[in-house]
């Protein structure tokens, strides 16, 4: 089962790069999450270094807004605190349709 877990912390690979800009999103007292660096290392491996800042910008954001007082790891595994807190106020603008 090891064989499948991702660990990033003992890597040195283009990703562990990529791993680093990615964990500088992450709150001070986040960061030592080793769940929460495995989560996001499985993000950023699966859908790329864009894609895993913008979900970690927006849970971030929803975190903040929820005013949840848990740590991130858990705000991210478990939709029903963010489902508790209401629907984003702020969506993401969305293109202008072309005509």
């Amino acid at each position: 089962m090891n064989g499948n877990l991702i660990t990033i912390e003992n890597r040195k690979d283009p990703y562990w790069f990529l791993f680093q800009r990615v964990m500088r999103m992450v709150p001070d007292r986040d960061r030592g999450d080793r769940r929460l660096q495995r989560l996001l290392a499985f993000r950023l491996r699966r859908d790329g270094e864009a894609a895993t800042h913008e979900y970690l910008i927006r849970k971030v954001r929803d975190r903040i807004r929820c005013r949840y007082p848990g740590n991130l790891y858990e705000f991210l595994k478990d939709d029903s605190a963010e489902i508790e807190c209401g629907p984003n106020p702020d969506p993401a603008p969305q293109p202008p349709e072309i005509a």
